[in-house]
């Protein structure tokens, strides 16, 4: 026989042998079934997993198919499979268990957080070990290592056995250095220089100056959030056709260092030729197109057709169709280098709201929440009511912060479901502090105060206040809803007595002064409020031997007791997002105070005060206020009583002098006041370095002036006092805190400086 007929028949019979079964069954009825070498894993749990049971009939396919399904459960290293009479015997080898996951090294990330992630895979004490998994979790290190720049970075994966058939995984990580990018380069760029793209990059070289940056250190992710501005800043201004057409990172065999390459097709700027709707219309045609934020004859922009896109959609949300799609189909023409924009609308059904729900809420009753709100359970579904519902949430005292999400309602395509989320802050406080001003000097204060009574958002104060300059006694019940149209009802009865101080630098003379009065809140607008209050007061002044001549003038003339019946009116116009460390909005609001003829004196104060907040960035606001006030007697009363006079600096408002010093002076020096005010500050409004939580520190840097005049007649500009400086409040846990460093401006001979002022344990 030749040598190859017989090296053919040969290799046909291993063939054979290896392709013929190891054992052939025959069939038989399995009467009882033996598990042998299961030691962790019950045999209850082999059976289960097992597809045969007693009293069923075992062949050939049975077998394979029972070796299979217990292979595929990931828990045997071996399975065998044998027959003794009519007993099935089951013969496994389980997999060890992961008896220690030990992590040595520099992950990147917190190591608790990195093994709950390995948990979530199987990869976790307890487990059954499948190397399987292991090999992924080192390829997804690896993965996450190369995209922050460290291919530098060594890992060593170790399983030890241990004994009882278990294991020890030691994962060992040393990421290494950054890779450094050392060039950067852009080729196919005409239409702008490389110094304009780079400049749109994070990546690249740090310029000299830049002893901080991060630019050159690689990351993947940042390299594709260049790509994606540079794409951006082309499609932005007219080029339709722009493409990155390839990406080359190379990296030196040291892998220290990193060459970028990006590859650019610019294409040729297109202009919009024509602009169409198309699809169906529930609101206008014309609204439609007024959404369009770009028009014929303008560069093609992305930008703008995505503005223009998200314009109409919300335009359609607000007449309730919530789920919207809006498409935008460019027709481009190559020759005339012209886009042809189809907008065609698919509005879908008018949603509903189904379903409104609070969550987060601790202390406060549903309904206290429920009445804020301007959007309905079952009234048409309208983005800017549940936006006006947030803000009004976040308004109240009990609220630190709202968030609002909407879903659909499943099986429906007309339902969806709001809920806001609500981190309530504590509302009520039973303190006895001393704190101090540089106004009041020591201040001691005892106070029972609860702005959310009983969790129905009324407000109850009960304060005892004893400072240097004056003492006061202050009960305060306000509810915010005496009526279920939002009209409310505030009762006050105040008392107190005010004393000379040189702190201050006011007059001379002791005074004493009770208040009992009621006020009402009446909603005009939703966003207008119409304030009518009545006052009834009692007022004694005693003098010193240090009193001033006019004060002394004015008693003999008018007496040293008065009452009066005091009517106050104001109006206001309020639209910030929060009452307290507002960052959008505006609050203005014109007053008139008037002792009510009859009255011992007879007098009237007017005013005027606006805040105004506009969003710089995502976190820096500015801010601009102003507060006016002018007062005179009337009747048998020739001027505004002198303890009602107006005064100016300190850190409520113009800082950097001391309180209450600006304006007229007596003759010993000491601050007369007068019947004209006008303070304003100018402040920008940047998050706090001090601290993370949101709401509570606000740092600024400022601008005061104001200046107080004996009346509106002697007003003059050029004696207005100003100021700049650095602020920094903080609504601390032991109450409100207010500091303030400012630099005087334009001081004058007599004027009484202060740079650094503060309060702790008073509202500011």
């Amino acid at each position: 026989m030749p040598r190859h007929a017989l090296r053919a028949l040969l290799a046909l019979a291993l063939m054979l042998a290896f392709c013929t079964p190891a054992r052939a069954w025959d069939s038989f009825v399995v009467r009882d079934i033996d598990v042998e070498g299961a030691q962790r894993i019950s045999v209850g749990t082999v059976l289960n997993y097992l597809p045969v049971r007693t009293g069923e009939t075992f062949s050939d396919d049975d077998a394979q198919r029972a070796v299979r399904a217990l292979y595929d459960t990931g828990l045997f290293d071996d399975v065998r499979l044998a027959r003794r009479d009519d007993t099935l015997v089951v013969r496994v080898k389980e997999r060890p268990a992961i008896a220690e996951i030990n992590l040595d090294g520099d992950f990147g990330m917190d190591k608790d957080k990195l093994l709950k992630s390995l948990s979530s895979i199987g990869l976790d004490r307890g487990r059954t070990f499948n190397r399987a998994i292991l090999d992924q979790v080192e390829q997804e290190l690896r993965r996450q290592m190369y995209s922050r720049g460290k291919y530098g970075m060594k890992m060593e994966t170790k399983v030890r056995d241990l004994e009882r058939n278990r294991v020890a995984i030691d994962i060992t990580l040393n990421e290494g250095k950054t890779a450094r990018i050392r060039q950067v380069k852009i080729i196919g760029n005409k239409a702008f220089s490389d110094e304009t793209l780079k400049g749109l990059m994070e990546s690249g070289i740090p310029g000299p100056l830049s002893f901080f940056s991060s630019a050159d250190e690689y990351s993947r992710e940042k390299l594709q959030g260049d790509l994606e501005r540079i794409r951006s800043y082309y499609l932005d201004r007219g080029y339709a056709q722009f493409s990155v057409s390839s990406t080359q990172v190379s990296i030196t065999p040291d892998k220290k260092d990193i060459y970028v390459t990006v590859n650019v097709d610019e294409g040729q700027q297109y202009h919009v030729d024509s602009i169409s709707l198309g699809g169906n219309f529930p609101v206008s045609r014309q609204e439609l197109r007024d959404a369009i934020q770009v028009h014929k004859g303008d560069l093609f922009s992305r930008k703008a057709v995505t503005d223009s896109r998200t314009a109409i959609s919300d335009r359609l949300a607000e007449s309730g169709y919530a789920f919207a799609r809006i498409n935008v189909v460019p027709q481009i023409d190559e020759k005339s280098k012209k886009v042809a924009l189809r907008f065609f609308i698919d509005p879908g059904k008018r949603v509903y709201v189904r379903r409104i729900s609070f969550s987060g809420q601790v202390a406060t009753r549903d309904e206290v929440y429920r009445r804020e709100l301007r959007q309905f359970e079952g009234a048409q579904y309208s983005p800017k009511n549940i936006d006006r519902s947030k803000v009004r949430l976040q308004r109240l005292p009990q609220v630190q912060d709202v968030s609002v999400d909407t879903e659909r309602v499943p099986g429906t395509d007309d339902q969806l479901d709001v809920n806001y989320s609500i981190t309530e802050r504590p509302t009520g406080s039973l303190s006895v502090a001393a704190g101090y001003s540089s106004t009041d000097g020591v201040v001691v204060q005892a106070s029972v105060q609860q702005q959310n009574l009983f969790g129905t958002g009324k407000d109850l104060t009960v304060s005892l206040n004893n400072g240097r300059s004056q003492r006061k006694f202050v009960v305060n019940y306000t509810n915010p809803y005496y009526t279920d149209w939002g009209v409310s009802r505030s009762l006050q009865f105040t008392y107190r007595e005010t004393n000379p101080n040189t702190i201050t630098n006011t007059q001379d003379y002791y005074s004493d002064n009770g208040t009992v009065g009621v006020e009402y809140g009446i909603p005009t607008t939703e966003y207008n409020t119409l304030n009518l209050g009545l006052n009834v007061t009692g007022t004694r002044i005693r003098t010193t031997d240090s009193t001033p001549d006019p004060i002394r003038e004015f008693l003999d003339t008018n007496g040293t007791e008065y009452g009066f019946l005091e009517s106050t009116v104001s109006y206001q116009h309020d639209t910030r997002n929060r009452t307290i460390f507002a960052e959008n909005g505006v609050l203005s609001k014109v007053s008139a105070d008037v002792a009510l003829p009859g009255s011992d004196l007879e007098f009237y104060q007017l005013g005027y005060s606006f805040e105004g907040y506009t969003p710089v960035t995502d976190r820096i606001v500015a801010s601009a206020s102003t507060d006016i006030g002018y007062g005179d007697g009337y009747g048998d009363t020739a001027a505004l009583p002198f303890f009602r006079r107006y005064y100016a600096g300190g850190i409520r408002s113009v800082r950097g002098y001391k309180g209450a010093s600006l304006g007229p002076k007596y003759a010993d020096g000491n601050a007369a006041g007068g019947d004209f005010r006008t303070t304003g500050t100018l402040e920008m409004i940047f998050p706090s370095p001090f601290s993370t939580e949101s709401g509570q520190t606000r740092l600024s840097v400022f601008y005061d002036f104001g200046n107080v005049y004996s009346s509106v007649d002697q007003f003059d500009a050029a004696e207005l006092r100003s100021s700049v400086g650095v602020s920094f409040n903080w609504r601390s846990p032991v109450g409100p805190l207010s500091f303030s460093i400012a630099d005087p401006i334009n001081p004058r001979p007599g004027d009484d400086t202060q740079q650094f002022q503060f309060t702790i344990g008073t509202l500011f």
